[in-house]
């Protein structure tokens, strides 16, 4: 099934019909004929979106849709069929979306689909994971900083009307409102100067531009996440299922700050805005926290390097290009008598120790290899392309870095300084190998390092040390 959806409605034959009507559709459809069944539905089952059909047997539909605003936020989105004289109070009541009772059946879809794509009811994740052999520099990019005020950019079929939309909506709309073309959103999205949301007229130069620009926009990497809002001719109606598809948040039609329209026009367009917007950061949040979590399962939190479960995947990748003659060379490192730093300096001293330690290895690896943490105090390098001579010379920076200079202690620890050294493990291979054996290669040459006295390198099928 796609998702579930509650329908309510009091009506018998309204009900079973939008039921009908969303299981074609292949939604998990679920009824309630009261405001009280669909509370209590929300709390048993809790399903992904609500649709509002008509008024219920115990309350007014704008009641129902406010009750589940105030219980379930934005996390269980509610679509309302409503006319037009109850469209603003609808949407200050916490709806999602409101649409004539008339819709057929490709609107009514299109704007599910719209909520229910980018995953902002309250089970779906918005952003898969990746597989474990991402790239790692995919792992490496942090959440830019939250806007404070919202930036709305405007671009309409001309200036003028790109100032009457702005002169409606400014007394209404809590957010910064910038007059755009075409064009120059496109150059500025290129370079991540994307605002909140975009509110673009269907028809630009010529008709259709503005779904075109809609498009572009949502296929690029650094505006794909905005929120977009599509201005329709109020005979453009059946561009609406278009715009939706294409990935618009909202539609709305109407001549938005022409002489004469109506207030109630401005206002429905400012509360639109005001609910997508919201949508926005929730969705926004969700990515932010699925980033992290992705990047606390692959990366140390004390270190900053990635961990096991990440280098892993990644040697294993580059041991099967061996075969195309791409070498793969590894530095299997492990700190000298670390076991004493912590029992004569305590674990924050440990932990110190180790955070430096990383870092002087980062600081030496050439890219595009990378270091790992492998577990406790012990370390990995990981070499794309390097023979052995390449692999023993970066081994020997990473060694000298080390333990050329002393590590300054936290204050809480008593303050001072100590000398740390390495023992490392290096193996290579120009050919198709198994990462597991590579792996044990460089462990058995390590674990010759720190039997002939520590503080140096052993190399895969050699005896002596450096």
């Amino acid at each position: 099934m796609a998702g579930q959806i509650l329908v309510v409605d009091r009506a018998t034959t309204s009900r079973i019909t939008l039921k009908v009507r969303l299981s074609a559709a292949c939604y998990d459809t679920l009824t309630a004929r009261s405001g009280a069944e669909a509370m209590a539905c929300l709390t048993r089952i809790s399903p992904d979106l609500v649709v509002i059909g008509g008024e219920p047997m115990d309350m007014t539909a704008v009641a129902l849709c406010r009750m589940i605003a105030a219980t379930a936020g934005e996390s269980i989105p509610v679509v309302m069929m409503a006319p037009a004289a109850q469209r603003v109070a609808a949407l200050r009541a916490g709806a999602a979306a409101v649409l004539d009772p008339q819709s057929d059946d490709l609107t009514l879809l299109a704007r599910i689909r719209g909520l229910l794509r980018d995953g902002l009811s309250h089970g779906r994740a918005p952003v898969p994971v990746p597989g474990l052999a991402e790239a790692q520099a995919a792992f490496l990019g942090a959440p830019g900083p939250v806007r404070q005020i919202a930036q709305v950019m405007l671009i309409a079929d001309g200036s003028a009307t790109a100032r009457l939309w702005r002169q409606a909506l400014s007394p209404r709309l809590p957010a910064q409102l910038i007059l755009g073309e075409p064009d120059r959103a496109l150059a500025d999205a290129a370079l991540g100067h994307v605002p909140d949301i975009y509110l673009i007229a269907a028809d630009l130069a010529r008709p259709g531009d503005g779904l075109r620009l809609l498009s572009e926009l949502r296929s690029r990497p650094l505006s794909c996440n905005a929120g977009f809002v599509v201005m329709l001719r109020p005979e453009g109606g059946d561009m609406a299922t278009v715009a939706l598809d294409l990935g618009a948040g909202e539609v709305l039609s109407g001549l938005l700050g022409q002489p004469g329209s109506p207030d109630e026009l401005a206002e429905e367009a400012a509360l639109s805005i005001a609910a997508l917007l919201t949508r926005k950061r929730i969705a926004d949040d969700r990515r932010a926290t699925a980033d992290r979590e992705r990047a606390l399962a692959r990366f140390d939190a004390l270190t900053g390097l990635p961990n096991r479960r990440f280098a892993l995947p990644r040697l294993e990748a580059l041991c099967r290009r061996g075969a195309a003659g791409d070498g793969v060379g590894v530095v299997l490192m492990d700190i000298d008598r670390f076991k004493s730093v912590n029992d004569r300096h305590g674990h924050v001293a440990g932990d110190a120790v180790l955070a430096v330690v990383a870092e002087r290895l980062r600081s030496e690896l050439p890219r595009p290899g990378f270091v790992a943490r492998f577990g406790g105090e012990e370390f990995l390098a990981v070499i794309p392309g390097a023979d052995c001579k390449t692999a023993v010379a970066v081994a020997q920076r990473m060694r000298s870095a080390v333990g050329q200079h002393a590590v300054s202690l936290p204050d809480v620890t008593g303050g001072g300084s100590l000398h740390v050294t390495l023992s490392a493990g290096i193996a290579s291979t120009a050919g198709e190998i198994d990462s597991a054996e590579l792996l044990e290669r460089a462990d058995r040459a390590l674990r010759r390092a720190k039997s002939s006295g520590r503080d140096r390198l052993m190399v895969s099928g050699y005896t002596a040390a450096a």
